[in-house]
């Protein structure tokens, strides 16, 4: 479930320029546009620039919400990253991607440098380098104008709660850096929260990211019932109710399952062992003449043998600097 948010707080910096947007609504384009440089059109950097968007936002590869490219050498060269949440599936994720280029190559027709934030990915661009580095500005908050009742107990559970996500978004590796949890205060109020980093960063940046993004907290947030700051290289939010989706979460890959053996040749049939002859007995030695009488006769027996044999077989925000 997304929650609306009613207020917005934007930092602006010399290097960005301030552009009107709407209050935020679901699925809302929060940009900002650079002023470090312009390009013309039909240039060589526009071109560049049109390749590296569309290379990113069709890329059916990557499953793991997180992409970077460049085109072009020198004062021509693009560099590109985007960020899906770490919740949402590919197909979600590569839409967002696509519909955030659109609207920055439109908002932002002309400048080299920009940046855009929605709910379900961040999409910046720049004529400068912007792989693994930490960049803290410009900064998007957004707030829920509803406050907490108990503000003391809702920060005993809300400020632990996110510093162990930033421990445990940091720890990712290069492909995710993304953590979500929740946490009950004792009047039975559940506090929802998440954090990420790009994962081109180390640990040590992630880290240091989150925690000067969690700090602005009491300058912006302190009370409310969710918060979210948005930045180049971070972001975390919080709700009291669940907004992410705990089942898109990428699970590890689940193990290889071990090869079944044939089974077993059933054995051939053993053949029963011949049977042992019975001795023949010595010819017998003549009998002697027996007398013939006119009734008298004379009779010999006979012997006969068996043998048997048996067996058994089986057998995974607007943007601003």
């Amino acid at each position: 479930m997304e929650m609306g948010f009613s207020r917005l707080l934007f930092f602006f910096y010399p290097a960005f320029i301030q552009l009107v947007f709407a209050m935020a609504q679901p699925n809302s384009l929060y940009y900002g546009c650079g002023i470090s440089g312009n390009f013309t059109t039909n240039s060589t950097y526009q071109s560049n620039l049109d390749r590296t968007l569309t290379s990113i936002s069709s890329d059916t590869k990557i499953n793991y919400g997180f992409y970077n490219d460049s085109s072009g050498q020198n004062t021509n060269k693009v560099n590109a990253i985007a960020l899906c949440r770490g919740d949402k599936k590919p197909d979600i994720c590569r839409s967002c991607i696509k519909n955030s280029s659109q609207g920055l190559r439109n908002l932002c027709p002309s400048q080299k440098e920009a940046i855009g934030w929605s709910d379900d990915c961040m999409l910046r661009y720049s004529n400068r380098s912007i792989f693994g580095k930490m960049e803290f500005n410009p900064q998007l908050i957004l707030y829920n104008v509803n406050n907490v009742s108990e503000v003391t107990q809702f920060n005993q559970v809300l400020n632990p709660l996110l510093a162990s996500l930033t421990s445990r978004a940091a720890s990712g590796d290069s492909l995710r850096k993304f953590a979500t949890g929740n946490a009950t205060t004792k009047n039975n109020q559940t506090i929802y929260a998440l954090a990420q980093c790009t994962p081109d960063l180390s640990k040590e940046q992630c880290s240091g990211c989150l925690i000067n993004a969690t700090g602005l907290i009491p300058q912006c947030c302190a009370g409310k019932q969710g918060a979210r700051v948005l930045t180049p290289s971070c972001n975390f939010r919080y709700e009291i109710e669940l907004f992410y989706d705990s089942v898109g979460e990428a699970m590890p890959p689940s193990p290889t399952p071990l090869p079944v053996p044939p089974p077993s040749p059933t054995p051939l049939p053993v053949p029963p062992p011949s049977p042992t002859p019975l001795p023949v007995p010595p010819p017998s030695p003549p009998a002697a003449p027996t007398p013939q009488t006119p009734t008298g006769k004379s009779t010999t027996g006979k012997a006969s043998n068996r043998a048997a044999g048996a067996f058994i077989a089986s057998v995974f925000l607007v943007l601003f600097w």
